[in-house]
């Protein structure tokens, strides 16, 4: 399941993105649905609080159900806002500055892929690695891929942070460790 991806973001991201724009449609429906499955098991008997997520562009893994889930839990959900030096503000209701994310106790955030620590390559703005930097301690931080989006080594940089763990449709929840 866990793959070998080029240590070049860029031809990485070329990658994984070609792999989504090949994926059928018909599957994001069901792994819209098992996604939030997955997630409902990992939440199990927590207390709701805030949320961080985002709504997926259409070749992610989709966000739809999940959202509806954490809302009927009781949960706050804020949705990010791009700002215009790509930083992250947040919407829950209200807009908040992008300092607001560390109120959240769950971030799920998205990711082109997932390496075995956890380390996430993103789209390439740093929006959500500037997101991830302020979140809380004690915070979970889940990256959502598709299963074969698993890889051994993503490439990253010193600044980067690690990703608690990882949601795909079929393997659901992995927690991550160095």
């Amino acid at each position: 399941m866990w793959r070998e991806l080029p240590q070049d973001k860029r031809a990485a991201r070329a990658l994984i993105r070609a792999g989504r724009r090949a994926r059928p449609a018909q599957e994001r429906s069901e792994d819209d649905a098992a996604l939030a499955g997955h997630l409902r098991d990992l939440l199990g008997d927590r207390l709701p609080g805030l949320a961080a997520t985002y709504s997926a562009l259409p070749t992610e893994p989709p966000t739809r159900a999940m959202r509806t889930l954490l809302e009927q839990a009781g949960w706050r959900v804020m949705v990010p806002i791009l700002l215009p030096d790509n930083d992250l503000g947040w919407e829950d209701g209200n807009a908040h500055d992008p300092s607001y994310v560390a109120e959240a106790t769950l971030l799920i955030v998205p990711a082109l892929a997932v390496d075995r620590r956890g380390m996430r390559l993103g789209q390439g703005g740093g929006s959500y690695d500037r997101s991830l930097h302020r979140r809380s301690p004690g915070s979970l931080a889940l990256a959502v891929v598709y299963d074969d989006e698993l890889a051994d080594v993503v490439p990253s940089e010193p600044h980067d942070l690690a990703v608690d763990a990882v949601l795909t449709p079929r393997a659901g929840v992995r927690h991550l460790t160095e």
